[in-house]
């Protein structure tokens, strides 16, 4: 009877220290005039949190002025806490507690927030952390190349990257190998890129976004790929561009029979073949141009001359 009594308590003691129990948090909503909202995701250690179990609440002092469980939603593969918040003034000072059901602890997060009246914080893109303890919010793209690609020159312009590769490289599936900000992510389109692992074409260039570990940072990056290897002795000649008359971009070559096409703004404007090693562009507004052949890439802006 002993041994079964025993057993008995560490049974129930398993129940309570193993499962636990939620938090009793609650607020009565007609208490209070307005409102905010927040979609957040929740993280604690490092590990986001998982389970519909798991709780965020909101306080002014020691007062709950809001709480919600994680949802799943399935579309993002993602859990979420979606909850109002509410108060009778603007500018209380909120603090907020996550309640992480697998270990059954309540963690306190340093980040606090001003009540404003009928604001957003956070969205199924984005979405707002409540993390402990705190996660970065650095969203830089530290490094780029290419898995077994040679990058033989790489330029900076703002947030705009160009690689130039050797001629003849297909261009439209290359593996990324990045480095970012800890603990950020590269999107495409939304969805997440893996270092040395996506493929991507880089045709035509490519918006990536660097999203900071805690969300709050969004960098959008353009990424281009050109070529720099020379074909067949190529020469580029230009003409500016007067009041009176448009500007030219004469193309010498010693191999024929060569596409030459015109680009401006990443736009195709005119496409020659090489005859007699010779092709002319004419009537050509002032501006900035990118003309290709057989891979090679040569920018070339006209002026306009007074």
């Amino acid at each position: 009877m002993k041994r079964i009594t025993i057993n008995l308590i560490a049974f129930f003691l398993i129940g309570i220290y193993g499962y636990g129990q939620a938090p009793t948090w609650s607020v009565n909503e007609n208490d209070f005039e307005y409102t905010m909202s927040f979609v957040a995701f929740l993280n604690v250690d490092g590990i986001t949190l998982t389970s519909t179990n798991d709780q965020v609440a909101a306080f002014v002092n020691d007062e709950c002025r809001g709480v919600a469980n994680l949802i799943y939603i399935a579309n993002k593969d993602r859990y979420y806490a979606y909850f109002n918040v509410f108060s009778n003034t603007n500018g209380e000072t909120l603090s907020f507690k996550v309640y992480d059901s697998t270990n059954n602890r309540v963690v306190d997060i340093v980040k606090t927030v001003n009540f404003e009246i009928n604001a957003l914080y956070g969205d199924l893109s984005r979405a707002f952390s409540f993390a402990s303890p705190a996660l970065n919010n650095d969203a830089e793209l530290v490094n780029f190349n290419f898995k077994d690609v040679t990058i033989t020159n790489k330029g900076i312009n703002g947030n705009t990257m160009t690689l130039f590769v050797d001629n003849g490289l297909n261009v439209s599936a290359l593996t990324p190998v990045f480095e970012l900000s800890i603990g950020a992510k590269l999107l495409y389109n939304g969805a997440e890129l893996i270092s040395n692992s996506s493929v991507l074409d880089f045709e035509k260039p490519v918006l990536v976004e660097v999203l900071s570990e805690d969300e709050s940072t969004r960098n959008t990056w353009e990424i281009i790929v050109r070529y720099n290897a020379v074909i067949g002795n190529l020469t580029f000649y230009k003409k500016d561009a007067v009041c009176y008359s448009g500007g030219a971009i004469k193309v010498l070559s010693t191999e024929n029979g060569s596409e030459v096409v015109l680009f401006k703004n990443q736009v195709a404007q005119a496409a020659q073949t090489l005859v007699n090693g010779e092709v002319v562009f004419n009537s050509l507004q002032a501006g900035d141009y990118v003309v290709r052949v057989n891979g090679f890439e040569k920018p070339i802006s006209i002026n306009l001359k007074e």
